[in-house]
Parts: structure tokens; sequence; C-alpha cells
């Protein structure tokens, strides 16, 4: 793969590597967090990220055993702490979030619990460059698709995979090009009616099942949670895929129905689509119980439309990095996040499954091209809305306005699955 000729804002992937966990005193002293608590991480120069040139990183931030109802944030160690929250849980829950991070002082995070006592555990994924000093590297470029469901074990023949499965999936592109060139998968797993407590591990499939988790899960709880999955090319001996086409694998460790939400890839560079990210401290744009950005809850079925506030965009921004977080419905529901534009119909995909009286988050990447708009619908019910913004990825050399406008029909995907 060639390199990049400019890495700012690219996004490099690492293989998952536990950064922090407070339950082995692993980056961190070996205690709960507790109220009012806060850890400075170390992230650079650990677990594959660089000691120099990085802007921010992707983490993936698992609660355990926590006391009380709280959040935990995680920012730019040597600032103020944001008004914003990176997890929210209740008492007793187990449960993870992706969370991208804007690197503070001293190559660090901070990570701050609101109440109670926590376990608090972190993987790194990935990160972004923060200037073009990332020589010998090759980074990646983010592209939006349209969300669609791609997998769902419900549909399939198998059944609900059983406690210990691996399941194999592969994706295919209209354009075969693309195939050699893509680095990773940015996807939303849910795990679905699990049978008990348990976790979902998603990789490129290469070499052994990594330590670290991708999703968490209570007995019985769906659970959703964004990955972004490296992927490793279909060979011709594997039978069930297209020859170079990109593969992953999800391992459940309980019995539990998976689905699989694709809403990007990153690349090499190679589509002219490619979006780098700019990093930034964590910045609440709605709070439907504050009216800002939604003014009061969302009922069932309805749909409202939030545009950022005019300071955090540019004429080439395309997506916000952002965490949605549903406060206490009162049913059951289903939030479903996508762009605010006529071209693009609401898509049979998922953001956040909460449960009544839950609140609970989850990262989402909002596409707002090209109206600088996107859209919320919740399902059942009526719910609060939150939803803080930690960054945002821009065209770095927008292509005309007639390629943009041919990008629907560069949503097709067809998948294939083994098991």
């Amino acid at each position: 793969m060639a390199e990049l000729a400019d890495t700012t804002g690219a996004y490099y992937p690492v293989s998952p590597a536990r950064l922090m966990d407070t339950r082995s005193g692993l980056g961190a002293p070996k205690a709960k967090i507790g109220p009012g608590g806060k850890v400075d991480l170390q992230v650079t120069g650990r677990g594959g990220v660089p000691t120099s040139g990085v802007g921010a990183v992707v983490l993936n931030v698992t609660i355990a055993g926590p006391t009380a109802d709280s959040f935990v944030t995680a920012y730019p160690a040597g600032e103020a702490r944001p008004d914003a929250s990176s997890v929210n849980f209740a008492k007793g829950w187990l449960g993870s979030n992706n969370v991208t991070v804007k690197i503070g002082s001293g190559g660090k995070v901070s990570v701050y619990n609101r109440n109670g006592y926590t376990d608090v555990v972190v993987d790194v994924v990935g990160f972004y460059a923060k200037d073009n000093t990332m020589v010998n590297r090759n980074g990646g470029q983010y592209e939006w698709y349209p969300p669609s469901r791609v997998f769902d074990t419900r549909t399939e023949p198998e059944g609900k995979p059983a406690a210990g499965t691996t399941l194999e999936y592969a994706l295919e592109f209209e354009d075969a090009g693309q195939h050699a060139h893509i680095k990773s998968f940015v996807l939303n797993l849910t795990a679905v009616a699990p049978a008990s407590s348990g976790f979902l591990t998603a990789w490129s499939g290469a070499g052994s099942r990594p330590v670290s988790s991708t999703v968490n899960y209570g007995a019985g709880v769906n659970v959703p949670n964004l990955a972004f999955v490296q992927t490793t090319p279909c060979l011709a001996t594997d039978g069930w895929c297209t020859p170079g086409a990109p593969k992953f694998k999800i391992y459940t460790h309980a019995a539990a129905h998976v689905l699989v939400d694709f809403v990007g890839v990153v690349d090499d560079g190679y589509s002219e689509y490619g979006l780098r990210f700019k990093p930034m401290s964590p910045t609440r744009i709605v709070d439907s119980r504050t009216n800002l950005g939604i003014s009061g809850a969302l009922g069932a079925g309805a749909i409202r439309s939030v545009t950022p506030p005019g300071g955090m965009l540019t004429e080439t921004t395309e997506v916000l990095a952002m965490n949605l977080t549903a406060v206490k419905p009162t049913n059951n529901t289903v939030l479903t996040v996508w762009q605010d534009d006529p071209e693009y119909p609401k898509p049979s995909t998922s953001n956040l499954n909460p449960y009544a009286n839950q609140v609970v988050s989850n990262a989402v990447p909002a596409v707002i091209y090209p109206y600088d708009a996107f859209n919320v619908h919740n399902h059942s019910g009526s719910t609060h809305v939150v939803a803080d913004v930690v960054g945002t990825f821009y065209a770095l050399n927008p292509p005309a306005a007639s390629a943009l406008a041919a990008k629907p029909t560069k949503a097709q995907v067809t998948g294939s699955s083994h098991r």
C-alpha cells in the first residue's frame, strides 16, 4: 500500500491492546474509581500508539461492577473537565462504549467517574495523526456509507450462535478494485438476547482472537457498540467468499444473536471520498432536557433534525464523531441516526437499544452531508436525547460536486457469512 502524501488526520488501526484495568492495577491503581475520582491514563507510547504525532485515540471503554448510577467522561488530560459523558450506566451494569478522545498533555487522557465506585477497563484500537510526521506508516481515510444492516443471525438458518461460536463475515463492493485497499470496517455491532453475561470480540480474523472485548453484555440485554474492525482478504481456499473481498470475525462468549450494521470503511487513500479527522474537546450540542439542539423529549415515531453549531464546521465537514445518549425512555426503544437529506430515507438500523428508564450511550459517526444536519428517530415511548461531539471528519481534497452527488450509488454492498 502506498503511503498518504499528507498524514494529518489519517487513521491508524492497531491490534486491540489493553491500556488500563483497575481490577488488576494495569495503567491505574488497583482500585475502583470513586465518586468524583479521576485517572490520568498514559496512552502514547503504549499498545502500538506512537510517542508523538498523535492527535486522538480510539478506545473501547468498559464499565464493570459500578456501585451506583453514574457516568464516565474521557477527555484530554490537562483540560478542564467538559460537560459531556462518554459512558452512561446504571448500578451493577456491565457494558462498553467506543470512545474517541483528543490526546492531552503528556500524551494522556483523563478518565473521570461521577458517582459511586466502578472498575474501568480501557482498550486501544487505533489513533489519528496530529500532523504530517507519521512517516513509514500506512495511514487510512474514513469513508462514510449510508447505514445498512448487512448481517443478522436472527434471519440465518443456523439460528442463534451458541456460546463460543466464531462468525466469519465478508463484504463485497461494487468496485472490486476497492477490496485490496480497505483496512478496516466501521460497524455498529449489537448483541441481542444473550443467554448469559458475556462479550463479543471482533477482529480481522488473522491470528488468534485478541484478549480485548468489543461488546460487553448482560443476560437478556440488547447491547450495541460502534467498532473499528480491521479486515483481511478472503482466500481462494475459503470457498464461502469471493477471493480478495475483505473479511473479519466475531466471537460470542455466550449464546447470543448478533446484528451487524455497516456505516463506513477506512482505506489507504484509494477512494476519492476519503475523509480526515479533526479532534476536539467534548462539546455538547444536544440536550433535549434543556431544549439544546432538540426541544423536549422525542415521542414514539418522532424524527428530529439537528443542525450543529456553525463554529465547529467548515465547508468540507461531512461527519460528526459524537456520543449519543438516551436518557430514561418510557418504553424499551430504538434510536436511529442518519443524515438529514430527502435522498436518504430512515435506514433499518439502530444506534441505541435502550430499555425503559435506562441511561445509555453509544458512539455514532453522524453524517451531516450535504445539508449540515442529521436526523434522530425514536421508535417507541418517549425519551430525552443528549449528543456530545468529540471531533469532525472533513474532506482533505473534496471531489467535484458531481462526484459527491453520485455517492449514493456506492452504498451497495453484498455480504457472505460462514460459521
